[in-house]
């Protein structure tokens, strides 16, 4: 074969790849594939790319089809193209690489595309260009095809800008959409040997026209940089959409030979067997030939064969593409397929068992690639460390899920939705629900999916595409516990749920962001409980004000099991389940681990008869509260709240959780009065705040504030402080006028204030408007005491600690549970004050011998319990 012929076949080939191309894109991408190289050769104001009328535009041996302007005026009606001629065409060529092959279109069309412009353009105007080719590029994407784009100098070219990894993947996958051609169609096999050479003696020859050619360079083997990354990426692809096998073999062939991996000089060397079938020298059959020594495969070739659309078991009485039918049939000749394979292999698309294995084998040979690829890196001593660690990362979440993570499949794998029967059942002697496609007689008869909890069979059912809308479900549950219409209702949920779309967030993961909770789809109650401590009628006659967790006389939990499905930002859908008594306390220690944010949406649904909507609100409010105090408080809070009449305090603690149930013994305001030694936010569940007076005080709670709160109650005033680690007390007072003891407190608080280094000391009025607590700030104003100052020092906190009471210039000392040593202090006041009768005696000062912090709310606790024994009744 001369240069000449060589040069025409190049020149069919490259014909009759750009109609095939066109012909299997569809409508839009085949327009835009058309239109290419005709918005590069000119700048029109109507069309997609124009910049301006100074960009360079021209492709030099270029003429628009009456086809292609077709396509422009259908893009745009309003078009008119006038021809004129350019005295110099600043773009030299115009080409498009194809790594998916022509013998069927990608489901994510991704292609290379290289603009090639003279060396006499000036910095301005290859800026401009760049923001040309940037701006069809964008075009193309919003429309669905990616392009990958190079702007390329002739300098460039020339000194070696190209890999040997470009150039193959040219040579072998590329297509001149217009322009300059390459001078390595013109090389035969052995002229390869010595191209540089070769090219040299054709130009000084003179015999070709060099403006329509130009010289991409030779091939030689692939710099394992170039090979690293590649693998990583298409890795990293395979990863995402499930599939690329034969890719993933042919660059495995090439991390073990790079010397011997190259595709371009298998299409010279068929070109030159005079093989002519364009098919034989498509990029993804070329991958299949360069690996036929391997192990692997007969299973390479089944893959080949299941990735075009073409189903030979199969009779047709016209085949859509005549000529891709034709090679399959040959090549599975070849090979010697007979009638049985086929409709074996064409009937395991159908099956999804038969996916998921192979799925399972794809990520078996990831893993294998991924081993690979680590000891290649270590062999040239690249710096692989972060790649290698975001594809095991990666790898990890698509095929070793966690056990509690719902099993997906990649969308691509996804069957399409179907009208099939389908059967739930879950036997008698048997735990588990079984999923199957034929009625099934036992638990061992081959199904679908089986599993212990009904929520993971139906989530895995409907997130893989199995059970859809237009499914007829048959159910059958032998235990007697769950109902057609509660699975049916759940399915309705399902395919209201982000598990219908669900995905890996492959961006997220590999920008190694936190993956956080996004949604919480709760269901409680999914199996009826054939035992209750009330009969049917009791519950139905019982005060629908109860609380669903405390409910009746009995204080009975209604809630009985929890299921649920959290979504994550990664894409994933994790299950749970909780049942038993403390189900609602698990499941809130569980949500709290995911340390949900402003952003977590969240709707539950209980099937319940009776009291299904009552126990869904319930949940949500519960939920809601928890969710809402964490967010305020994330690093440190607790909620208080009853379950089944016994009061719980959910901690957590630095993304410690914890959960304390209270003695019998305490009440609540005892609880609330604990002498915390750290700030640790509280909140009542509402149930347990009843008038809401609790959560309106501890809206103030902060670990830089003291807050008291002034209530006339009758006579008396209450008082309630609220300290540095949000303790609450409770002090009533008689016999003192609101600005006596609003000063008299400013007193003896200022001085903890101080010596607890706390910032601000604040006080309130509190009143109840409609149902509603509101405080209002107090000024505090200094007034003449008209007590006398009593100071009270004690060795420690300890109620017999030894102390000495300061009384005016009086000193007295004893123990500080002892009556007859305040006895004492009350005998020297009234004697002071020239009164028989009893006369108030008030704390101004305590301090604490032993030098240990102690919150507000102690001080507080002791200060009424000296006082009680100052003014005994």
């Amino acid at each position: 074969m001369d240069r000449v012929q060589a040069q025409r076949f190049f020149q069919t080939h490259n014909h009759e790849r750009i109609q095939r191309l066109l012909q299997l894109a569809p409508a839009r991408h085949s327009l835009i594939l058309e239109l290419l190289p005709f918005l590069f050769h000119l700048n029109a104001k109507l069309l997609p790319g124009y910049i301006s009328d100074d960009t360079p535009a021209g492709l030099i041996d270029y003429r628009p089809t009456k086809s292609t302007l077709d396509q422009a005026r259908l893009l745009e009606r309003n078009f008119r193209y006038r021809q004129k001629a350019l005295r110099r065409y600043p773009l030299r060529g115009l080409y498009l690489i194809n790594p998916h092959g022509y013998l069927a279109y990608p489901d994510r069309p991704r292609f290379g595309l290289w603009l090639l412009y003279s060396n006499l353009l000036k910095e301005n105007q290859r800026a401009q260009l760049q923001q040309k080719l940037e701006a069809i590029c964008h075009w193309a994407g919003e429309n669905g095809i990616e392009l990958d784009s190079r702007l390329i100098s002739e300098a460039e070219l020339a000194r070696g800008v190209l890999s040997n990894w470009d150039r193959d993947q040219f040579y072998s996958a590329g297509l001149v959409l217009a322009g300059s051609q390459p001078y390595w169609w013109l090389t035969s096999p052995g002229e390869d040997l010595d191209y540089a050479g070769t090219i040299n003696r054709m130009q000084s020859q003179r015999m070709l026209n060099p403006v329509s050619l130009v010289d991409f360079g030779a091939v030689g083997s692939f710099d394992a940089d170039t090979l690293f990354h590649q693998s990583c990426d298409l890795l990293t692809e395979s990863l995402h959409y499930g599939d690329e096998l034969l890719s993933l073999a042919y660059l495995r062939h090439c991390l073990t030979e790079p010397q011997q991996s190259a595709l371009s000089p298998l299409v010279k060397q068929q070109l030159y067997q005079q093989q002519h079938d364009s098919c034989r020298f498509d990029p993804q059959y070329l991958r299949l030939l360069r690996l036929q020594q391997q192990t692997d495969w007969s299973e390479l070739q089944q893959h080949f064969y299941l990735n075009l659309p073409e189903r030979l078991s199969k009779p047709v009485r016209q085949a859509t593409l005549p000529w891709r039918r034709q090679f399959i049939e040959d090549l599975t000749r070849e090979w010697r397929w007979d009638a049985d394979k086929l409709k074996q292999l064409d009937q395991s698309l159908d099956d999804i068992n038969h996916t998921e294995t192979e799925f399972r084998n794809l990520g078996q040979f990831s893993a294998a690639m991924l081993t690979r690829l680590a000891d290649f890196a270590r062999e040239h001593r690249l710096d692989a460390g972060e790649s290698l660690h975001k594809l095991k990362t990666l790898h990890r979440l698509r095929y070793a899920p966690a056990e509690t993570q719902v099993s997906l499949l990649p969308p691509a794998l996804r069957p399409e939705p179907g009208s099939e029967r389908l059967y739930l059942n879950r036997f008698r002697d048997h735990h588990y629900w079984c999923l199957s496609r034929q009625p099934m007689e036992n638990p061992g008869a081959p199904g679908l999916f089986q599993h212990e909890h009904l929520l993971q069979v139906l989530a895995y059912a409907v997130g893989n595409r199995l059970l859809s809308r237009s499914n007829w479900l048959s159910v059958n549950d032998q235990h007697a516990k769950v109902t057609t219409a509660v699975v049916v209702e759940l399915c309705q949920r399902l395919f209201r749920s982000e598990l219908v779309d669900l995905e890996l967030n492959f961006a997220g993961i590999s920008a190694a962001k936190d993956e956080t909770l996004v949604a919480v789809s709760l269901f409680v109650n999914l199996e009826a409980e054939v035992s209750d401590k009330l009969s049917q009628q009791g519950l139905q006659l019982s005060s629908r004000l109860n609380d669903p967790l405390n409910y009746s006389s009995y204080h009975q939990s209604l809630v009985n099991s929890i299921d649920g499905l959290v979504f994550t930002s990664h894409g994933l859908c994790h299950s749970f389940r909780f049942s038993g008594s403390q189900a609602v306390l698990d499941f809130l220690q569980h949500i709290l681990a995911w340390q949900p944010d402003q952003y977590t949406n969240w709707h539950s649904w209980c099937p319940t008869p009776i009291f299904g909507q009552t126990i869904s609100l319930r949940m949500d409010d519960l939920l809601n509260q928890l969710i809402t105090h964490y967010q305020r408080f994330p690093d440190s809070g607790r909620l208080l709240l009853t379950m089944a009449d016994r009061l719980f305090s959910l901690q957590w603690q630095q993304q410690h959780i914890s959960l304390l149930k209270q003695p019998l013994s305490q009440d609540l305001w005892q609880i609330l009065a604990s002498q915390q030694r750290q700030f640790e936010a509280v909140r009542l569940d509402r149930y347990l705040d009843r008038d809401g007076l609790f959560n309106s005080l501890l809206q103030y709670q902060s670990p830089q504030r003291i807050s008291v709160f002034i209530y006339f109650e009758k006579n008396t005033i209450i008082c309630y402080l609220l300290d540095e680690f949000a303790n609450l007390v409770k002090q009533q007072f008689q016999h003192l006028t609101e600005a006596t003891l609003v000063a008299h407190l400013q007193v003896f608080l200022s001085e903890i204030r101080q010596r607890n280094t706390i910032a601000q000391l604040r006080f309130y009025h509190l009143s109840r408007q409609q149902q509603q607590w509101r405080a209002s700030p107090v000024a505090v104003t200094r007034q003449a005491s008209s007590y006398l100052p009593v100071k009270v020092s004690m060795q420690s906190a300890a109620l017999d600690a030894n102390c000495t009471i300061i009384c005016g210039q009086q000193w007295f000392e004893g123990r500080a549970d002892d009556p007859a040593l305040f006895a004492r202090v009350q005998q020297l006041v009234l004697s002071l004050r020239g009164r028989q009768s009893h006369y108030p005696v008030y704390l101004n000062s305590l301090h604490f011998a032993d030098d240990l912090y102690y919150p507000a709310a102690v001080y507080m606790q002791h200060k009424q319990r000296l006082e009680q024994l100052f003014n005994p009744v």
